[in-house]
Formats: structure tokens, C-alpha cells, sequence
């Protein structure tokens, strides 16, 4: 299978899992340069997800959320403590393997929506660099197992 189809099938099957049928205007693109460059610094981090979310023109697209948000039963952590945590865990970034760092980043639950989505593409870039061939049914008995590790 080539790549691109490779990187269009993740994004359908990540956006299954959200629910949504669809592919967006940006998720190939997003897929793709997660899957090449990975993710730089932080800044790289919010622009990822302005793009992942551009097509919604809402403002809080590619901006730490200000908010507090709880997920089912999780509460993520105060949002005035968002910029410290996602500073801290890109201090640890390069450290961390991708089940760890898809992880690490849920838990911050940094943006309003689609923190799912940028954590799936967090664990692609470093899941390619550690030289997993990812296919498309694993991608979704990974992000559930990882869901049900992380609430042990």
C-alpha cells in the first residue's frame, strides 16, 4: 500500500474513533507531516492543530484551551496550568516512546476538541521513528487498549 493511502486510512480510522466518517480538508496533510517531520517544538505542536481543525474557523483552533474540560469520567487538568504541563512534557518529549508520549498528552488534554486526533498523530510520528508499520485495524485496538491501560 503506498504511503499516501497508508496516511488516509489512518486519518479515516482516527476520525472513526471520534465518531466522524469523514476525512477533514487538512487530514492528509496533517498525517503526513506527522509521519515525515514529526513534531518539532511546541509551536509545531499548536499549528498541527490549527490545521487539523481550520476547516471549524473557530477561535480557539491552534491555541491551549481556557477552559476546564472533563471527558466521561476523566477531568483534565485546570487550563491555566495547560502552558506549564505541555512545557514540562516537551521537556521529557524526546525521552518518551510513543505510547507514552500519546499518553502523557492526553492526560494534559492541551485544546478544547480534538485532542484525540493531535494524540494519534503524536504516537504516529514516534511510533514511525521507532520503526513500527502501522496498519489500519491496529490503530484502533491500540488507541483503545492505550485508553484502558491509562485508566487502570
Amino acid at each position: 500500500m503506498r504511503l499516501a493511502d497508508k496516511l488516509e486510512k489512518f486519518m479515516e480510522e482516527s476520525n472513526k474513533i471520534e465518531g466522524e466518517n469523514i476525512l477533514n480538508p487538512q487530514d492528509y496533510t496533517v498525517a503526513q507531516t506527522a509521519y515525515i517531520d514529526g513534531f518539532l517544538n511546541l509551536d509545531e505542536v499548536t499549528k498541527i492543530h490549527g490545521q487539523l481543525t481550520n476547516h471549524l474557523n473557530a477561535e480557539w483552533s491552534g491555541k491551549w484551551r481556557k477552559v476546564n474540560v472533563r471527558v466521561g469520567n476523566f477531568i483534565a487538568p485546570d487550563w491555566f496550568d495547560v502552558p506549564e504541563l505541555m512545557n514540562e512534557y516537551w521537556a521529557k518529549f524526546d525521552d518518551m516512546n510513543s505510547w507514552e508520549a500519546h499518553n502523557e498528552f492526553e492526560k494534559i488534554h492541551p485544546f478544547l476538541d480534538f485532542n484525540g486526533r493531535m494524540g494519534r498523530l503524536i504516537w504516529l510520528s514516534k511510533a514511525v521513528k521507532e520503526g513500527y508499520n502501522f496498519s489500519i485495524p491496529f490503530l484502533q485496538k491500540y488507541y483503545y487498549q492505550t485508553l484502558d491501560k491509562t485508566n487502570e
